[in-house]
């Protein structure tokens, strides 16, 4: 068996580019001996139909894949050496498969053992994201005894208290400082060997000041709302100079204003997030998305979500695309109506650190090797931008809705 890792750190990233190409399986030989040549020519037909019938090859593609890290790839090493089959695992280029080679019998064993593989990376990937939406929300903390102060859990561990809190559970366990501890939910503290540690869960959304933009309508009885913008006002100069930073010269029908409490108040949080997080203040870019009309209202009430706004492919990962280029946008994926008219939303877009994105991935990568910190997107260039892939619906706000033809 041959294997090409980049790097030798045994904890490979989830997102590593890995080939492994399956294990030459030494063959059995026949020697055949018979009266006549026709005996031997029927016996060979006959080894060979058996050997075909029971021989078979098996393709399994799934954007999973791409995330399966170096523990996954040696457990294919194991099953392909435990069950006498060649698995051919590709996740370095665009096409992310895994070929199983071998007698029918052990290539089914080993496709059921690859799809609960597969459906465990999912459901990791799936925690993760919900983890880092949850980390926007609340913080869970614990009292460092040797330094005296609060600390903030990990966003995974973050994750577990608080599904444990919100489904009223009586208590979990978890690591804090490399030790295992038993947490007391309800009285917030955890015990371990060192003693008792003091926890406290931190309502974020609680903590947040900021208020609705001044320069909103009132939103008292409304949930959402869209505001025409008056031409000629300075809010109404500003998005048409960004529309038209690139020689975009489609005229304007009208230039609205997306006021929607519950996705703005939820972003600032983030915002807020990822400026404690990364230790700077430049997390946001003002970007464009074009989209069709039967979306509009979908966007407005939910923000931007893969579901229906992220139909730009997925090139550089399963997420919501943005561009820097208002011409990208309104060329490419601002979709006319029966009249002609397209749409296309300039976004406040918390890109935060980001890095070189590729098709498949479900979440940022991590920033090194083994770490829980992940970027906050991915990009095409990271040098010179053009667009920006997020992967979680807090991470955008739909500012104004830009009508042109």
């Amino acid at each position: 068996m041959t294997n090409y890792f980049a790097g030798g750190n045994p904890e490979a990233s989830i997102n590593e580019d890995v080939v492994m190409v399956g294990e030459e399986i030494e063959p059995a030989v026949f020697q055949l001996c018979g009266e006549s040549q026709w005996d031997l020519r029927d016996a060979k037909e006959l080894i060979n139909g058996f050997l075909e019938r029971e021989h078979t090859s098996l393709n399994l593609q799934d954007s999973a894949i791409n995330n399966f890290s170096r523990e996954d790839v040696e457990a294919l090493n194991s099953l392909q050496r435990d069950l006498t089959v060649s698995i051919h695992l590709n996740k370095s280029g665009p096409e992310r498969f895994i070929t199983v080679e071998g007698l029918s019998k052990d290539v089914l064993k080993a496709e059921r053992t690859i799809q609960d593989m597969i459906r465990k990376v999912d459901k990791n990937e799936a925690r993760k994201r919900d983890a880092f939406i949850v980390s926007s929300m609340v913080e869970w903390q614990y009292l460092d005894k040797k330094e005296n102060k609060l600390k903030a859990f990990d966003y995974l561990t973050n994750y577990d208290l608080e599904e444990a809190f919100r489904q009223k559970l009586p208590g979990i366990r978890i690591k804090i400082n490399n030790e295992m501890c038993d947490v007391d939910i309800a009285g917030k503290n955890a015990t371990g060997k060192s003693g008792q540690i003091e926890l406290k869960r931190v309502d974020r959304k609680e903590q947040t000041s900021e208020p609705l933009p001044s320069h909103w309508e009132d939103m008292t009885g409304s949930f959402v709302k869209r505001v025409q913008i008056q031409s000629g006002s300075q809010e109404y100069t500003d998005v048409e100079k960004e529309f038209r930073r690139t020689g975009l010269n489609n005229n304007i029908l009208k230039i609205e204003r997306v006021q929607n409490s519950t996705l703005w108040k939820n972003y600032m949080i983030q915002r807020s997030h990822l400026d404690d997080k990364n230790k700077h203040n430049n997390n946001e870019r003002k970007l464009f998305h074009g989209t069709g009309a039967d979306n509009i209202d979908k966007i407005d009430k939910h923000g931007f979500n893969r579901s229906y706004a992220g139909m730009h492919g997925a090139m550089y990962g399963n997420g919501v695309y943005f561009a820097v280029d208002p011409v990208y946008s309104a060329q490419g994926y601002a979709k006319p109506d029966q009249l002609g008219h397209k749409r296309m939303y300039l976004a406040r877009v918390l890109v935060g650190d980001y890095t070189a994105g590729k098709a498949g991935l479900l979440s940022p990568p991590a920033k090194s090797s083994g770490a829980t910190d992940l970027y906050d997107s991915v990009t095409d260039n990271q040098q010179n931008p053009t667009m920006f892939v997020i992967f979680h619906d807090v991470q955008a706000y739909p500012e104004y809705l830009v009508i042109f033809q």
